[in-house]
């Protein structure tokens, strides 16, 4: 069933709830809110000025604010007043275009997100085709063109795709690059997807995570590193939210969960890291400090007071899902494997006297292109009888043989999974937030 702001409507009448009461985050930023009669206004508006002045793909909201302030006469916002160049109707400019991306009513990656750096992407792409022996050069000898340094190459054995993927497609995400020395070069080392952001995460970012669970087809599963403040407890929520909304938006079948791994109120305990008085600014710091008590710790005290132990907790989650013995089992399945190719490709080229065809090959000296062309008219039917022979000799590799990865050993609950029904979601969002559940 689609989710939007009339069935989330009704569903708090059957529950004898308020409508606000069945979202995530606020009103004017929880995507399932997006059809509320005031965003879907902003949203037209916002959709109409692309339309009518003319914006461009990969255009940044911060360009966009400063063409329509400069128009004469000047833009009326939905509340029929003028768009001035002040901080609130940049607010109002942002919100809008994020409820314009919500409802498509501008295509899609018509904004560019240049405030966070590209993905880091290590993950390899899963191997779908089962493993197989390929035979090269089964053709006609090519002696004039293509034999590197004088040496004639019959046909030969390949072996390919013996491999086994990892059964997951692991992120790690960050709300800040301050931990990118410690961060990169363990993703690089286990093969995870690092993604960076600047505060909250942006749509543009959550979008490209379910295109990339599509592209990628294996369950998806997002580790979150953030403060331990109002903002990086509410940053793994918004980050699930979103994704959650385009899941559901487009009713897709994908299995991604969501957990924050670091840092929290647990770990600053253990640890025993200080606390950092919050901002006087910050609005949610009375309901945060009357759950965990004042102040804040930020990241990158873990790592200053305690060395290595963000990049021990890192691993210890991601390896969760990530199979570090799954590369040495399938090499150890593989090289038995090779060595039988190697053999009976041997045995089948000792039956042809390829030695013969090389010594007369290195004799040629006179009048070389004519005279190797002969020598290939000669050799005609040769290598295809060679390549004939190779398939009919090596073995086939017994799938059966490759190692299975171990089983994955996940949390008992992730904040976010999208094989939750919404109200279920619901509470554990709820439940991560301190507020009450809707059961």
């Amino acid at each position: 069933m689609k989710i939007d702001y009339e069935t989330i409507g009704a569903m708090a009448a059957e529950l004898g709830c308020r409508r606000d009461d069945l979202i995530a985050l606020s009103p004017g930023n929880d995507p399932f809110y997006v059809h509320r009669p005031g965003r879907r206004a902003e949203a037209e508006w916002f959709a109409g000025l692309w339309e009518s002045l003319g914006f461009k793909s990969g255009s940044h909201p911060r360009r966009l604010h400063y063409t329509i302030i400069s128009q004469d006469p000047p833009i009326l916002k939905p509340n029929g007043k003028p768009y001035r160049n002040t901080e609130n109707d940049w607010k109002t400019l942002l919100t809008a275009s994020l409820s314009a991306r919500y409802l498509r009513l501008i295509p899609d990656g018509a904004l560019a997100d240049h405030r966070n750096n590209p993905p880091i992407l290590n993950a390899s792409n899963p191997v779908t085709e089962s493993p197989s022996v390929y035979i090269a050069g089964g053709y006609q000898a090519d002696l004039v063109y293509a034999v590197p340094d004088n040496q004639v190459l019959p046909p030969q054995a390949f072996v390919g795709n013996l491999v086994v993927p990892q059964p997951y497609l692991v992120e790690v995400w960050v709300e800040k690059s301050t931990q990118n020395d410690i961060l990169v070069p363990l993703a690089r080392r286990f093969e995870f997807n690092l993604v960076c952001g600047t505060g909250e995460t942006s749509e543009i970012l959550a979008r490209q995570a379910v295109e990339r669970a599509i592209s990628d087809g294996r369950p998806m599963r997002i580790l979150y590193v953030s403060d331990f403040d109002p903002g990086g407890r509410s940053m793994p929520v918004a980050l699930a939210r979103k994704i959650e909304f385009w899941i559901r938006e487009a009713d897709l079948d994908l299995d991604v969960t969501l957990d924050p791994i670091v840092l929290t109120p647990e770990q600053c305990e253990r640890y025993r890291l200080p606390r950092t008085p919050l901002k006087k600014t910050e609005r949610r710091a009375v309901k945060f400090e009357q759950r965990f008590g004042e102040g804040a710790t930020e990241l990158d005290a873990l790592e200053a007071l305690r060395p290595g132990e963000l990049a021990k907790i890192v691993e210890h989650e991601v390896c969760r899902y990530i199979d570090t013995t799954l590369p040495a089992r399938v090499g150890k399945a593989y090289w038995p494997y090779w060595q039988e190719v190697q053999r009976v490709e041997k045995e089948v080229l000792d039956n042809y006297d390829i030695a013969d065809i090389q010594r007369r090959y290195d004799d040629l000296k006179d009048d070389f292109k004519s005279a190797v062309e002969a020598l290939e008219e000669e050799s005609r039917e040769l290598w295809p009888q060679i390549a004939q022979d190779l398939h009919a000799s090596i073995p086939a590799f017994d799938p059966e043989d490759m190692p299975e990865p171990r089983p994955a050993t996940p949390p008992d609950g992730p904040l976010f999974d999208s094989s939750r029904s919404y109200p279920d979601q619901l509470d554990w969002y709820h439940l991560w937030q301190g507020r009450g559940g809707t059961k």
